[in-house]
């Protein structure tokens, strides 16, 4: 008997509990509108009528985050301190709960589009980086990046597509329809009575050099968390109106008055270096046809045999 074929499903995007009802956001954390019920009774007894009061509720968003449990990681292609690594491949990493790139955006989505909260970046050693020297009040250790930042970082419009839930599951005749309802309770019984066959991953766009020395940086994608990681409260930077910063601007966006412009805290890193050719691919891909000596005679294959 074979073994089934596998059967993989991904999803752009995935929140789960009060992150859904997110549908507008304040200057920098999302806000839910919440309704509060009141039923009190008169001092000397009898009900009041009852009362509803509103109310405009922010919600955790980047800026309050200053580290991750490590245990949340799952896995990070390729390994630490591997050596070997196909330049032709792409630098990844995962985490067990398959919302948690999305867990702090603080956003609705645009449809099938939902930026993370965090991006993955790698940076060459030695030529793109350097260790941040002082670390004074700055709860997340840190880097300083040399050289231009657009060269060296994603299009940060773009992340929402390096970044995906994953399901060894087949859910495709959910996921093609219109509803997205259906989408997300088909993944959410996956979710509930088989976690371990799902996570949700995050990739780096950048396209890696041969026999090359990196080092993979898990960094806040707003910078509200940039900010945060730093040890600076983010709310003056957000209130300024020069600075025209809204929740989701990007941590490696410029503006009139950004501070340590160069300096990006982080959750998670690692080493690894690439090897001097890609995957069986790509050697198979540099054969070169040659035309067969007069001398080799062809032999071809008939119902009898060779003949």
């Amino acid at each position: 008997m074979s073994d089934p074929i596998g059967t993989y499903t991904f999803l752009p995007w995935i929140r789960r509990g009060i992150a859904n009802k997110i549908a507008a956001s304040t200057k920098l954390r999302a806000s839910i509108d919440v309704r509060i019920d009141i039923e009190a009774t008169k001092k000397g007894g009898g009900a009041l009528p009852p009362v509803q009061v509103p109310r405009k509720v922010e919600l955790y968003g980047p800026g309050d985050i200053v580290g991750i449990e490590r245990a949340q990681i799952s896995r990070v292609e390729p390994r630490h301190w591997v050596t070997n690594f196909e330049p032709n491949y792409l630098a990844a990493i995962e985490f067990y709960d398959e919302d948690f790139p999305w867990r702090y955006t603080p956003a609705a989505p645009n449809g099938k589009r939902l930026l993370p909260w965090i991006a993955l970046v790698v940076l060459k050693e030695g030529k793109e980086f350097t260790e941040g020297g002082n670390v004074a009040g700055k709860p997340l250790s840190y880097i300083d990046v040399t050289g231009d930042l657009a060269a060296v970082f994603p299009n940060a419009s773009e992340l929402w597509a390096w970044a995906h839930a994953h399901f060894n599951a087949d859910l495709s005749d959910k996921v093609v329809e219109p509803d997205g309802a259906k989408a997300a309770q088909a993944a959410q019984q996956v979710i509930d009575h088989a976690p371990d066959t799902a996570c949700s991953r995050l990739l780096c766009p950048r396209k890696l050099e041969p026999k090359t020395a990196y080092h993979a940086f898990l960094i806040p994608a707003f910078e509200s968390g940039r900010l945060a990681g730093l040890g600076r409260d983010p709310k003056p930077f957000f209130d300024d109106a020069a600075n025209a910063l809204t929740p989701t601007s990007s941590s490696w966006a410029p503006y009139a008055n950004r501070p340590d412009a160069t300096s990006f805290p982080f959750y998670h890193r690692w080493y690894f270096r690439t090897a001097e050719d890609g995957d069986f691919e790509s050697l198979v891909r540099l054969l070169k046809p040659k035309i067969v000596d007069s001398r080799v005679v062809l032999t071809g294959i008939s119902q009898g045999g060779f003949g």
